[in-house]
């Protein structure tokens, strides 16, 4: 690519400051905070996030003046989720757990404040046509894999994320105090568990995971839901050993205690 600006030909530099913008695209990033973050001088991180703006793949905000992902990003992290890599390496996995259990499993990531239904693999017993389903977006917490999500991240994310999201949350009858409470329950069992919390007569558990690229490690996690008759504490046990193990034997991490020892508190 011909970008007209001196000093971007490295596709490792451009590559760095694109990801860099990824990780920080809420708050968006001053070419200072470039500068400190990604290690280069002023001018070549200005020039090269220049490239960016340039080719859609970064924006600047006429407000604040920072800079975030563009439209182009979007429409290129929009594509992949056509066919994510994550779901090649969980589609096994989930497939033998419904199998085995019998039970609904839910595969979510997260996608900026919100967390995303990638895939849905039934069980023998059907689920209400309500519950949650393939492409479905809920509010990071809201849910029992979503929960398991949310218990992975940061305190201090988490508040920020409820602060952006004050009126969806509230309006789904969460509060503050309420995302804190789960989430640190979630902790301390190692893995979430729901009643009625996305499906009413439902109850799930599940389990967030670590999910390994070439270059970075991604968090994201699975749920097995059924009826509440049919999930009781025993089966709960049953559904979460059955899913460890196929984790472990398809070589998926589980983060540890829902995160806890990644957690800044």
């Amino acid at each position: 690519m011909n970008s007209g600006f001196p000093g971007a030909q490295s596709p490792a530099r451009l590559v760095k400051v694109l990801r860099l913008l990824t990780r920080h695209h809420v708050q968006g990033l001053s070419i200072a905070d470039l500068t400190a973050l990604s290690g280069l001088d002023r001018s070549t991180a200005r020039r090269l996030l220049m490239v960016l703006v340039q080719s859609g793949y970064a924006a600047k905000d006429a407000d604040t003046g920072r800079y975030r992902l563009g439209v182009e990003a979007m429409l290129t992290g929009l594509a992949a989720m056509a066919k994510p890599p994550i779901f090649g390496v969980c589609h096994p996995v989930m497939v033998s757990v419904a199998r085995r259990t019998g039970d609904t499993v839910f595969l979510i990531i997260r996608v900026g404040d919100f967390a995303h239904c990638l895939h849905v693999q039934p069980g023998s017993t059907v689920l209400p046509a309500h519950s949650l389903m393939t492409g479905q977006i809920r509010l990071l917490g809201q849910g029992t894999a979503s929960l398991a999500l949310a218990a992975s991240l940061r305190d201090a994310e988490l508040e920020q994320i409820f602060q952006r999201r004050r009126l969806d949350y509230e309006a789904a009858g969460i509060s503050q105090e309420r995302l804190m409470d789960m989430v640190r329950q979630t902790r301390r069992r190692g893995h979430s568990l729901s009643v009625n919390l996305l499906t009413s007569g439902a109850t799930g558990v599940g389990l967030a995971i670590e999910f390994q690229t070439d270059h970075s490690a991604h968090i994201a996690a699975i749920s097995v839901a059924n009826h509440d008759a049919q999930m009781d504490a025993a089966h709960q046990a049953q559904a979460l050993q059955v899913l460890r193990d196929e984790l472990a034997q398809a070589g998926i991490a589980q983060v540890s205690g829902g995160a806890g020892d990644r957690v800044g508190r």
